[in-house]
Protein backbone atom coordinates (compact mmCIF):
# COMPACT_ATOMS: atom_id res chain seq x y z
CA UNK A 1 0.00 0.00 0.00
CA UNK A 2 1.34 3.89 -0.93
CA UNK A 3 2.17 5.77 1.69
CA UNK A 4 0.75 8.96 2.97
CA UNK A 5 2.37 11.49 3.63
CA UNK A 6 1.36 14.69 5.86
CA UNK A 7 0.86 18.09 4.63
CA UNK A 8 4.68 18.67 6.81
CA UNK A 9 5.87 16.31 4.61
CA UNK A 10 6.49 13.72 7.36
CA UNK A 11 5.02 9.92 6.19
CA UNK A 12 2.11 9.38 8.42
CA UNK A 13 0.65 6.21 9.64
CA UNK A 14 -1.66 3.87 7.69
CA UNK A 15 -4.85 4.60 7.57
CA UNK A 16 -4.86 7.67 8.69
CA UNK A 17 -6.88 11.07 6.97
CA UNK A 18 -5.09 14.08 5.61
CA UNK A 19 -5.67 17.00 7.54
CA UNK A 20 -7.21 19.49 5.23
CA UNK A 21 -7.06 23.46 6.34
CA UNK A 22 -10.09 24.50 7.60
CA UNK A 23 -11.69 20.69 7.42
CA UNK A 24 -11.01 19.78 11.36
CA UNK A 25 -13.27 16.85 12.54
CA UNK A 26 -14.11 15.85 16.03
CA UNK A 27 -12.06 12.84 15.41
CA UNK A 28 -9.45 14.56 15.22
CA UNK A 29 -10.16 17.09 17.79
CA UNK A 30 -10.18 13.66 19.84
CA UNK A 31 -6.99 12.74 18.60
CA UNK A 32 -5.46 16.04 19.41
CA UNK A 33 -6.51 16.32 22.96
CA UNK A 34 -4.93 12.53 23.67
CA UNK A 35 -1.95 13.78 21.86
CA UNK A 36 -1.42 17.13 24.38
CA UNK A 37 -2.66 15.13 27.00
CA UNK A 38 0.43 12.30 26.50
CA UNK A 39 2.78 14.87 25.82
CA UNK A 40 5.39 15.36 28.53
CA UNK A 41 5.48 18.69 30.39
CA UNK A 42 7.36 21.18 28.69
CA UNK A 43 8.98 24.68 29.85
CA UNK A 44 7.02 28.06 28.58
CA UNK A 45 10.22 29.42 27.28
CA UNK A 46 11.22 26.19 25.87
CA UNK A 47 10.43 26.01 21.47
CA UNK A 48 8.17 23.46 20.26
CA UNK A 49 9.79 21.02 18.18
CA UNK A 50 8.67 20.82 14.22
CA UNK A 51 7.10 17.03 15.00
CA UNK A 52 5.04 19.08 18.18
CA UNK A 53 4.06 21.83 16.08
CA UNK A 54 3.21 19.67 12.71
CA UNK A 55 0.78 18.16 15.51
CA UNK A 56 -0.95 20.62 16.49
CA UNK A 57 -4.50 22.08 15.09
CA UNK A 58 -4.47 24.53 12.61
CA UNK A 59 -7.23 27.50 12.63
CA UNK A 60 -9.88 27.52 9.79
CA UNK A 61 -9.69 29.83 6.98
CA UNK A 62 -12.23 32.04 5.97
CA UNK A 63 -13.55 31.43 2.76
CA UNK A 64 -12.44 34.05 0.42
CA UNK A 65 -15.28 36.97 -1.30
CA UNK A 66 -14.90 35.35 -4.70
CA UNK A 67 -15.26 31.78 -3.15
CA UNK A 68 -18.34 32.62 -1.60
CA UNK A 69 -20.09 34.44 -4.87
CA UNK A 70 -18.96 31.40 -6.82
CA UNK A 71 -20.58 28.73 -4.93
CA UNK A 72 -23.87 30.33 -4.63
CA UNK A 73 -23.90 30.53 -8.10
CA UNK A 74 -22.95 27.23 -8.38
CA UNK A 75 -25.95 25.77 -6.23
CA UNK A 76 -28.01 28.21 -7.80
CA UNK A 77 -27.35 26.72 -11.57
CA UNK A 78 -26.91 22.96 -10.25
CA UNK A 79 -30.05 20.86 -11.25
CA UNK A 80 -32.39 19.67 -8.94
CA UNK A 81 -32.10 16.10 -8.44
CA UNK A 82 -33.49 13.85 -11.07
CA UNK A 83 -32.63 16.73 -13.35
CA UNK A 84 -36.15 18.38 -12.67
CA UNK A 85 -36.43 22.22 -13.07
CA UNK A 86 -37.48 24.09 -9.86
CA UNK A 87 -41.01 23.32 -10.14
CA UNK A 88 -40.48 20.12 -10.24
CA UNK A 89 -41.12 19.23 -13.75
CA UNK A 90 -38.14 17.81 -15.52
CA UNK A 91 -37.35 19.52 -18.64
CA UNK A 92 -38.74 16.12 -20.85
CA UNK A 93 -41.63 16.04 -18.28
CA UNK A 94 -42.02 20.11 -19.42
CA UNK A 95 -41.48 19.25 -23.47
CA UNK A 96 -44.06 16.27 -23.13
CA UNK A 97 -46.83 18.25 -21.45
CA UNK A 98 -46.76 20.99 -24.07
CA UNK A 99 -46.73 18.81 -26.63
CA UNK A 100 -49.77 16.08 -25.47
CA UNK A 101 -51.03 18.15 -22.76
CA UNK A 102 -51.43 21.75 -22.50
CA UNK A 103 -53.76 21.74 -19.68
CA UNK A 104 -51.50 19.35 -17.71
CA UNK A 105 -48.99 21.86 -18.79
CA UNK A 106 -50.93 25.17 -17.23
CA UNK A 107 -51.89 23.39 -13.78
CA UNK A 108 -47.77 22.49 -13.43
CA UNK A 109 -46.97 26.05 -14.17
CA UNK A 110 -49.45 27.66 -11.76
CA UNK A 111 -48.45 25.19 -9.25
CA UNK A 112 -44.69 26.56 -9.84
CA UNK A 113 -46.34 29.58 -9.53
CA UNK A 114 -48.00 29.23 -6.20
CA UNK A 115 -44.56 28.07 -4.77
CA UNK A 116 -42.64 30.85 -5.84
CA UNK A 117 -45.30 33.34 -4.54
CA UNK A 118 -46.23 31.28 -1.52
CA UNK A 119 -46.32 34.75 0.72
CA UNK A 120 -48.82 36.86 -1.54
CA UNK A 121 -50.87 33.86 -1.87
CA UNK A 122 -51.45 33.19 1.72
CA UNK A 123 -52.10 36.62 2.11
CA UNK A 124 -54.88 36.94 -0.81
CA UNK A 125 -56.27 33.50 0.14
CA UNK A 126 -56.83 34.80 3.86
CA UNK A 127 -57.90 38.07 2.52
CA UNK A 128 -60.98 36.14 0.67
CA UNK A 129 -61.64 34.01 3.49
CA UNK A 130 -62.07 36.96 5.82
CA UNK A 131 -64.50 38.72 3.49
CA UNK A 132 -66.71 35.69 3.57
CA UNK A 133 -66.77 35.56 6.93
CA UNK A 134 -67.70 39.31 7.33
CA UNK A 135 -70.66 38.55 4.11
CA UNK A 136 -71.69 35.76 6.00
CA UNK A 137 -72.25 37.63 9.48
CA UNK A 138 -73.52 41.00 8.16
CA UNK A 139 -76.32 38.64 6.30
CA UNK A 140 -77.23 36.84 9.58
CA UNK A 141 -77.86 40.49 11.14
CA UNK A 142 -79.61 41.35 8.52
CA UNK A 143 -81.69 38.42 8.06
CA UNK A 144 -82.49 38.89 12.09
CA UNK A 145 -84.23 41.87 12.31
CA UNK A 146 -86.11 41.36 8.77
CA UNK A 147 -90.15 40.42 9.91
CA UNK A 148 -90.67 36.69 10.91
CA UNK A 149 -93.09 34.74 9.05
CA UNK A 150 -94.88 34.66 12.31
CA UNK A 151 -95.53 38.65 12.06
CA UNK A 152 -95.83 38.18 7.93
CA UNK A 153 -98.78 36.05 8.63
CA UNK A 154 -100.47 37.99 11.71
CA UNK A 155 -100.49 40.97 9.57
CA UNK A 156 -102.01 39.66 6.86
CA UNK A 157 -104.59 38.59 8.13
CA UNK A 158 -105.04 41.89 10.27
CA UNK A 159 -104.81 43.90 6.70
CA UNK A 160 -106.00 41.20 4.47
CA UNK A 161 -107.32 42.59 1.35
CA UNK A 162 -111.58 42.82 0.80
CA UNK A 163 -111.89 39.65 -1.95
CA UNK A 164 -115.56 40.33 -3.92
CA UNK A 165 -116.90 37.09 -5.59
CA UNK A 166 -119.49 36.83 -8.32
CA UNK A 167 -122.24 34.57 -7.21
CA UNK A 168 -123.65 32.65 -10.30
CA UNK A 169 -126.84 31.17 -10.35
CA UNK A 170 -126.26 27.94 -7.89
CA UNK A 171 -123.41 29.97 -5.12
CA UNK A 172 -123.90 31.27 -2.09
CA UNK A 173 -124.67 34.94 -1.99
CA UNK A 174 -122.44 35.17 1.45
CA UNK A 175 -119.44 37.42 1.71
CA UNK A 176 -116.22 35.98 1.74
CA UNK A 177 -114.15 36.63 4.96
CA UNK A 178 -110.70 36.02 5.37
CA UNK A 179 -110.20 33.06 8.45
CA UNK A 180 -106.74 32.49 8.11
CA UNK A 181 -103.32 33.33 6.42
CA UNK A 182 -99.63 32.11 6.62
CA UNK A 183 -96.21 33.71 5.91
CA UNK A 184 -94.41 32.19 3.11
CA UNK A 185 -90.86 34.07 2.77
CA UNK A 186 -89.63 37.58 3.49
CA UNK A 187 -86.93 39.27 1.23
CA UNK A 188 -85.15 42.56 0.75
CA UNK A 189 -84.15 43.89 -2.75
CA UNK A 190 -82.97 47.51 -2.64
CA UNK A 191 -83.71 48.56 0.89
CA UNK A 192 -87.28 47.61 0.31
CA UNK A 193 -88.09 44.19 2.74
CA UNK A 194 -91.00 42.51 1.05
CA UNK A 195 -93.08 39.37 2.18
CA UNK A 196 -95.18 36.71 0.05
CA UNK A 197 -97.95 35.54 1.75
CA UNK A 198 -101.45 33.58 1.68
CA UNK A 199 -104.67 34.49 2.56
CA UNK A 200 -107.84 31.56 3.39
CA UNK A 201 -111.25 33.33 2.56
CA UNK A 202 -114.16 31.13 3.45
CA UNK A 203 -118.24 31.84 3.60
CA UNK A 204 -119.38 28.74 5.07
CA UNK A 205 -119.75 26.98 1.93
CA UNK A 206 -116.50 27.99 -0.43
CA UNK A 207 -113.08 29.04 0.34
CA UNK A 208 -110.66 30.74 -1.33
CA UNK A 209 -106.67 31.19 -1.55
CA UNK A 210 -105.37 34.46 -2.28
CA UNK A 211 -101.92 34.83 -2.52
CA UNK A 212 -100.37 38.50 -1.39
CA UNK A 213 -97.35 40.93 -1.31
CA UNK A 214 -96.76 42.64 1.99
CA UNK A 215 -94.25 45.47 1.53
CA UNK A 216 -92.97 46.78 5.24
CA UNK A 217 -91.40 50.60 6.31
CA UNK A 218 -89.30 50.80 9.72
CA UNK A 219 -90.72 53.54 12.16
CA UNK A 220 -88.59 55.39 14.47
CA UNK A 221 -88.08 52.84 16.96
CA UNK A 222 -86.90 50.56 14.41
CA UNK A 223 -90.76 48.45 14.30
CA UNK A 224 -91.36 47.03 11.16
CA UNK A 225 -94.90 48.06 10.09
CA UNK A 226 -96.61 46.97 7.03
CA UNK A 227 -96.88 49.49 4.41
CA UNK A 228 -99.67 47.96 1.85
CA UNK A 229 -100.68 44.57 1.41
CA UNK A 230 -102.00 43.45 -2.30
CA UNK A 231 -102.73 40.80 -4.40
CA UNK A 232 -99.79 38.69 -6.38
CA UNK A 233 -101.17 36.06 -7.66
CA UNK A 234 -104.46 34.03 -9.11
CA UNK A 235 -107.45 33.60 -6.75
CA UNK A 236 -108.26 29.39 -6.45
CA UNK A 237 -111.16 28.42 -5.10
CA UNK A 238 -112.95 25.32 -3.13
CA UNK A 239 -115.96 24.26 -2.04
CA UNK A 240 -117.02 23.08 1.31
CA UNK A 241 -120.53 21.86 1.01
CA UNK A 242 -122.46 21.23 -2.02
CA UNK A 243 -125.17 23.30 -3.25
CA UNK A 244 -127.59 24.83 -0.83
CA UNK A 245 -131.22 23.36 -1.26
CA UNK A 246 -132.55 26.93 -1.71
CA UNK A 247 -130.40 27.58 -4.40
CA UNK A 248 -131.72 24.39 -6.21
CA UNK A 249 -135.25 25.19 -5.98
CA UNK A 250 -134.32 28.67 -7.36
CA UNK A 251 -132.41 27.16 -10.54
CA UNK A 252 -135.15 24.50 -11.23
CA UNK A 253 -136.34 25.85 -13.98
CA UNK A 254 -132.53 25.61 -15.41
CA UNK A 255 -132.21 22.14 -14.27
CA UNK A 256 -135.20 21.69 -16.39
CA UNK A 257 -133.94 23.29 -19.36
CA UNK A 258 -131.00 21.62 -19.47
CA UNK A 259 -132.98 17.98 -18.88
CA UNK A 260 -135.36 19.23 -21.78
CA UNK A 261 -132.38 19.86 -24.26
CA UNK A 262 -131.18 16.33 -23.26
CA UNK A 263 -134.15 14.67 -24.13
CA UNK A 264 -136.20 13.33 -27.14
CA UNK A 265 -138.93 15.26 -27.13
CA UNK A 266 -140.41 17.14 -30.20
CA UNK A 267 -139.34 21.11 -30.46
CA UNK A 268 -143.35 21.48 -30.30
CA UNK A 269 -144.01 20.03 -27.07
CA UNK A 270 -144.65 21.91 -24.06
CA UNK A 271 -141.21 22.33 -22.54
CA UNK A 272 -140.51 20.93 -18.61
CA UNK A 273 -140.10 24.17 -17.14
CA UNK A 274 -143.68 25.40 -18.72
CA UNK A 275 -145.57 22.08 -17.26
CA UNK A 276 -143.64 22.18 -13.72
CA UNK A 277 -143.85 25.76 -13.18
CA UNK A 278 -145.97 25.30 -10.00
CA UNK A 279 -144.85 22.03 -9.13
CA UNK A 280 -143.84 21.15 -5.82
CA UNK A 281 -139.95 20.20 -5.42
CA UNK A 282 -138.43 18.11 -3.33
CA UNK A 283 -134.34 17.16 -3.17
CA UNK A 284 -134.68 13.72 -2.37
CA UNK A 285 -131.22 13.04 -2.69
CA UNK A 286 -127.86 15.01 -2.46
CA UNK A 287 -124.27 13.61 -2.74
CA UNK A 288 -121.04 16.00 -2.52
CA UNK A 289 -117.74 14.44 -3.30
CA UNK A 290 -115.20 17.00 -1.71
CA UNK A 291 -112.40 15.26 -3.50
CA UNK A 292 -113.74 15.82 -7.17
CA UNK A 293 -115.59 18.68 -6.21
CA UNK A 294 -118.83 17.22 -7.52
CA UNK A 295 -122.48 16.80 -6.33
CA UNK A 296 -125.48 14.64 -7.83
CA UNK A 297 -128.58 15.73 -7.00
CA UNK A 298 -131.59 13.85 -7.55
CA UNK A 299 -135.86 15.62 -7.06
CA UNK A 300 -138.45 15.05 -7.68
CA UNK A 301 -141.12 17.30 -9.36
CA UNK A 302 -145.12 16.56 -8.83
CA UNK A 303 -147.43 19.23 -10.53
CA UNK A 304 -151.33 19.12 -9.82
CA UNK A 305 -153.98 21.01 -10.85
CA UNK A 306 -157.73 20.06 -10.02
CA UNK A 307 -158.07 15.95 -10.84
CA UNK A 308 -155.08 15.89 -13.16
CA UNK A 309 -151.19 15.85 -11.73
CA UNK A 310 -147.50 15.40 -13.28
CA UNK A 311 -144.55 14.15 -11.70
CA UNK A 312 -141.43 13.06 -12.57
CA UNK A 313 -137.55 12.57 -11.53
CA UNK A 314 -135.03 14.53 -12.21
CA UNK A 315 -130.88 13.68 -11.76
CA UNK A 316 -128.45 16.84 -12.12
CA UNK A 317 -124.59 16.57 -11.64
CA UNK A 318 -123.30 19.96 -11.21
CA UNK A 319 -119.16 20.54 -11.26
CA UNK A 320 -117.24 23.47 -8.85
CA UNK A 321 -115.21 25.23 -11.41
CA UNK A 322 -112.04 26.60 -8.80
CA UNK A 323 -110.97 29.45 -11.45
CA UNK A 324 -114.38 31.20 -10.87
CA UNK A 325 -115.54 29.99 -7.61
CA UNK A 326 -119.06 29.15 -9.15
CA UNK A 327 -121.04 26.04 -9.38
CA UNK A 328 -122.05 24.98 -12.80
CA UNK A 329 -124.57 22.52 -14.01
CA UNK A 330 -123.05 19.68 -15.88
CA UNK A 331 -126.02 17.81 -16.97
CA UNK A 332 -129.35 16.78 -16.12
CA UNK A 333 -131.78 14.43 -17.31
CA UNK A 334 -135.36 13.57 -16.48
CA UNK A 335 -137.55 10.43 -15.90
CA UNK A 336 -139.28 9.02 -19.08
CA UNK A 337 -142.71 9.94 -19.10
CA UNK A 338 -142.16 13.27 -17.15
CA UNK A 339 -144.77 15.52 -19.93
CA UNK A 340 -147.18 12.58 -18.99
CA UNK A 341 -151.10 13.48 -18.06
CA UNK A 342 -151.99 11.36 -14.88
CA UNK A 343 -155.87 11.08 -13.79
CA UNK A 344 -155.18 8.88 -11.33
CA UNK A 345 -156.93 10.89 -8.98
CA UNK A 346 -160.16 9.68 -10.31
CA UNK A 347 -159.52 6.49 -9.13
CA UNK A 348 -162.72 5.64 -6.74
CA UNK A 349 -166.43 5.87 -5.77
CA UNK A 350 -168.35 8.44 -6.91
CA UNK A 351 -171.53 9.69 -6.10
CA UNK A 352 -174.04 11.55 -8.27
CA UNK A 353 -176.84 13.76 -6.92
CA UNK A 354 -179.75 14.23 -9.58
CA UNK A 355 -179.75 18.04 -11.27
CA UNK A 356 -181.98 17.68 -13.79
CA UNK A 357 -183.17 15.53 -16.87
CA UNK A 358 -182.99 16.40 -20.91
CA UNK A 359 -185.31 14.20 -22.96
CA UNK A 360 -186.85 13.48 -26.42
CA UNK A 361 -190.19 14.58 -25.39
CA UNK A 362 -191.59 14.23 -21.87
CA UNK A 363 -189.54 14.18 -18.47
CA UNK A 364 -189.69 11.50 -16.24
CA UNK A 365 -188.01 12.24 -13.10
CA UNK A 366 -187.80 8.89 -11.85
CA UNK A 367 -183.80 9.50 -11.18
CA UNK A 368 -184.58 12.11 -8.86
CA UNK A 369 -183.68 11.24 -5.24
CA UNK A 370 -181.69 8.38 -6.53
CA UNK A 371 -178.59 7.54 -6.12
CA UNK A 372 -176.36 7.25 -8.82
CA UNK A 373 -172.91 5.62 -8.14
CA UNK A 374 -169.99 5.60 -10.36
CA UNK A 375 -166.94 3.49 -9.14
CA UNK A 376 -163.67 3.78 -11.26
CA UNK A 377 -161.18 0.61 -10.68
CA UNK A 378 -158.75 1.85 -12.82
CA UNK A 379 -156.85 4.81 -15.10
CA UNK A 380 -154.91 3.79 -17.78
CA UNK A 381 -150.73 4.83 -17.68
CA UNK A 382 -152.10 7.30 -20.15
CA UNK A 383 -155.32 8.22 -18.72
CA UNK A 384 -156.73 7.73 -21.87
CA UNK A 385 -158.92 5.39 -20.24
CA UNK A 386 -161.65 3.91 -17.00
CA UNK A 387 -163.00 0.50 -16.21
CA UNK A 388 -165.23 0.07 -13.76
CA UNK A 389 -168.62 -0.66 -12.58
CA UNK A 390 -172.04 1.81 -11.83
CA UNK A 391 -175.29 1.52 -10.43
CA UNK A 392 -178.26 3.88 -12.08
CA UNK A 393 -182.01 4.35 -12.68
CA UNK A 394 -182.46 3.62 -16.05
CA UNK A 395 -185.55 4.45 -18.39
CA UNK A 396 -186.67 1.49 -19.96
CA UNK A 397 -189.81 2.88 -21.02
CA UNK A 398 -191.91 4.81 -23.57
CA UNK A 399 -192.16 8.86 -23.51
CA UNK A 400 -194.74 9.60 -21.22
CA UNK A 401 -197.89 11.64 -21.77
CA UNK A 402 -196.93 14.29 -19.61
CA UNK A 403 -194.04 15.42 -16.96
CA UNK A 404 -194.37 12.52 -14.40
CA UNK A 405 -192.06 11.62 -11.18
CA UNK A 406 -191.59 8.31 -12.51
CA UNK A 407 -192.83 5.42 -14.87
CA UNK A 408 -193.22 1.76 -14.45
CA UNK A 409 -190.40 1.09 -17.15
CA UNK A 410 -187.94 2.37 -14.70
CA UNK A 411 -185.51 0.14 -12.98
CA UNK A 412 -182.29 0.49 -10.78
CA UNK A 413 -179.42 -0.76 -11.84
CA UNK A 414 -176.23 -2.25 -9.85
CA UNK A 415 -172.85 -3.87 -10.67
CA UNK A 416 -173.18 -2.19 -14.10
CA UNK A 417 -169.77 -2.73 -16.06
CA UNK A 418 -168.62 0.05 -18.41
CA UNK A 419 -165.28 0.90 -20.26
CA UNK A 420 -164.30 4.54 -20.96
CA UNK A 421 -162.48 6.37 -23.65
CA UNK A 422 -161.55 10.04 -23.27
CA UNK A 423 -162.94 12.17 -25.45
CA UNK A 424 -161.88 15.79 -26.97
CA UNK A 425 -163.50 19.03 -26.65
CA UNK A 426 -165.42 18.56 -29.58
CA UNK A 427 -167.09 15.46 -28.41
CA UNK A 428 -167.65 16.37 -24.80
CA UNK A 429 -171.22 17.61 -23.98
CA UNK A 430 -170.02 18.52 -20.33
CA UNK A 431 -167.70 21.23 -21.27
CA UNK A 432 -164.91 19.82 -18.95
CA UNK A 433 -161.46 19.47 -19.10
CA UNK A 434 -161.40 16.09 -18.83
CA UNK A 435 -164.36 14.33 -20.33
CA UNK A 436 -165.19 10.52 -20.65
CA UNK A 437 -167.58 8.49 -22.64
CA UNK A 438 -168.63 5.21 -21.03
CA UNK A 439 -170.37 2.31 -22.26
CA UNK A 440 -172.56 -0.50 -20.94
CA UNK A 441 -173.20 -4.01 -22.45
CA UNK A 442 -175.87 -4.45 -24.46
CA UNK A 443 -179.50 -4.91 -23.15
CA UNK A 444 -182.51 -6.01 -24.41
CA UNK A 445 -184.66 -3.03 -22.80
CA UNK A 446 -181.87 -0.65 -24.16
CA UNK A 447 -178.72 1.37 -23.77
CA UNK A 448 -177.16 3.29 -20.73
CA UNK A 449 -174.48 5.79 -22.06
CA UNK A 450 -172.06 7.63 -19.34
CA UNK A 451 -170.66 11.09 -20.24
CA UNK A 452 -168.14 12.01 -17.22
CA UNK A 453 -166.46 15.32 -17.28
CA UNK A 454 -163.83 16.65 -14.51
CA UNK A 455 -162.94 20.13 -14.51
CA UNK A 456 -163.16 22.91 -16.30
CA UNK A 457 -161.65 26.77 -17.27
CA UNK A 458 -163.70 28.27 -13.87
CA UNK A 459 -163.40 25.51 -11.21
CA UNK A 460 -160.65 22.65 -11.30
CA UNK A 461 -162.87 20.64 -8.95
CA UNK A 462 -165.87 20.58 -10.88
CA UNK A 463 -167.31 16.92 -11.42
CA UNK A 464 -170.58 15.79 -12.87
CA UNK A 465 -171.85 13.17 -15.27
CA UNK A 466 -174.32 12.73 -17.64
CA UNK A 467 -176.58 9.42 -17.94
CA UNK A 468 -178.41 9.17 -21.03
CA UNK A 469 -180.68 5.84 -20.95
CA UNK A 470 -181.86 4.98 -24.96
CA UNK A 471 -185.48 2.79 -24.92
CA UNK A 472 -187.42 1.58 -27.95
CA UNK A 473 -190.27 -0.22 -28.54
CA UNK A 474 -192.13 -1.68 -31.67
CA UNK A 475 -195.56 0.30 -32.27
CA UNK A 476 -198.36 0.83 -35.00
CA UNK A 477 -199.97 3.86 -36.88
CA UNK A 478 -202.96 2.74 -39.56
CA UNK A 479 -201.91 -0.82 -38.75
CA UNK A 480 -198.38 -0.38 -39.65
CA UNK A 481 -195.82 -1.34 -37.02
CA UNK A 482 -192.45 1.37 -36.41
CA UNK A 483 -190.27 1.56 -33.54
CA UNK A 484 -190.33 4.21 -31.34
CA UNK A 485 -186.71 5.15 -29.18
CA UNK A 486 -187.26 7.48 -26.21
CA UNK A 487 -184.19 8.81 -24.58
CA UNK A 488 -183.73 10.57 -20.88
CA UNK A 489 -180.63 12.17 -20.01
CA UNK A 490 -180.60 12.82 -16.19
CA UNK A 491 -177.80 15.04 -15.31
CA UNK A 492 -175.47 14.87 -11.82
CA UNK A 493 -173.51 16.47 -9.74
CA UNK A 494 -170.38 14.05 -8.50
CA UNK A 495 -169.20 13.71 -5.30
CA UNK A 496 -166.64 11.39 -3.73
Amino acid sequence: MADKRKPDGTQGEAGTTQDLPGAGSAADSGADADSTQDAPTTHMDSQPTAQQTARRPQPRELPREGEVAGAAAGEKNAPSPGGADQGGTSPKAAAADADGNPAAHALRQLAATVRAHRVATACVAAGVVLLAIVITLASGALDQHLPSLGKVRRDALANAPELTHKAGAFDSTEALVAKSASGQSVSIKNGTVTALARIRYSNGSVTATVPVRLTYVRDTKGNWLPESTRKSGTVSYAATTGVGTSRIRAGVGAILARADAAGSSSPSAESLASLYKDAKLEVSKTKFDRKRQTQTVTLRLSESKGYATRSCTVTARFDFAAASGSWELAKASASSGARRLSLASLEGTWAGTFQSQEASSKRCYGAQGQTLTINIETVSKDSKRLTGTLGCVAHYHTEPDSDVDSSDGDQQLSGVTFEGTRVGEKDDPTDSTYAFKLTTPDDSQGTIVVQLGFGSGDDATRAVARVTCTHTEQESFLLIPYDATSTYTDVFTLAR
